[in-house]
């Protein structure tokens, strides 16, 4: 009918200034989700995520696929780089954070800040700089001209993470390409991995991978005591999930539950 069609078509074009509204004000906001290293328990990055609340926007995958329409993928990037670094500068000068702990950044693998943009960014967060990791998806092509830049921003550590391992883009093309120090399990390999000698399978290949190179493996998505005891059992370097804290504007402590898990673990090997 044209009544239907006419309120699909107003629906998307309250979307397309929602999303315009959204950019010109930076209305994106971060919280951060602590990543813990499976030594002992203890906080060794936090990754900042995007959280939008608009009447009709709410996920970081709306924002996205809107940006890639309208051509505004460039400006996502540049208030994802922005917004997240000034909140985590705000809460490390306010003691939120553990002073050491790196920030993960998500970053497009298509864009890159001007010149402009990156001397303004390098004079503002330079405290921060060293220790924060971009971030990488592989849904959009890997442009080694954004990579490049990317990774030589003054004052940075040039360290790349590789997110959603093993979600079907991910493959060993990307990870010859990007060389990252980082490895970011999916999901869909982690969830149930204590009971699929399979996905064990795979994690077992890609830590041993990793492990010769000097890379460390993040499995991410933790839910379950069960699955963090097997990708402890798995080797994997750095845990992250609901289990052990879920993101935060203020970051959460990590659960004690999951401490105990760890610490059980590590006396058992001992």
């Amino acid at each position: 009918s044209t009544q239907g069609y006419s309120s699909a078509a107003s629906d998307v074009y309250k979307r397309q200034e929602e999303f315009r509204r959204l950019i010109n004000e930076e209305l994106i906001s971060y919280h951060f989700q602590p990543i813990i290293d499976a030594k002992d328990g203890s906080v060794f990055a936090y990754e900042a995520l995007m959280r939008v609340d608009l009447p009709t926007l709410h996920s970081p995958a709306d924002v996205l696929r809107l940006a890639r329409e309208e051509n505004c993928l460039h400006e996502v990037e540049r208030i994802t780089f922005f917004c997240a670094s000034s909140a985590y500068q705000a809460l490390e000068n306010a003691g939120k954070v553990v002073p050491s702990a790196l920030l993960f950044v998500n970053s497009i693998a298509s864009q890159y800040l001007t010149p402009d943009e990156l001397s303004e960014y390098s004079a503002r967060y330079a405290s921060i700089l060293p220790r924060i990791v971009i971030e990488i998806t592989e849904e959009e092509c890997l442009d080694p001209k954004a990579l490049r830049i990317k990774q030589t921003i003054r004052g940075s550590s040039g360290a790349f993470a590789l997110d959603d391992y093993g979600s079907g883009y991910s493959n060993e093309k990307t990870l010859l390409e990007l060389a990252p120090a980082y490895i970011k399990l999916d999901l869909s390999i982690i969830r149930d991995i204590d009971s699929d000698p399979d996905k064990q399978q795979i994690v077992e290949n890609i830590v041993s991978y990793a492990h010769q190179r000097g890379m460390k493996i993040i499995a991410e998505g933790l839910e379950t005591p069960a699955e963090l005891l097997k990708v402890l059992e798995l080797d994997v370097d750095l845990l992250q999930g609901y289990f052990l804290a879920k993101p935060s504007a203020v970051p959460k402590p990590v659960s004690a539950e999951s401490v105990a898990v760890i610490e059980r673990f590590r006396k058992h090997l001992a």
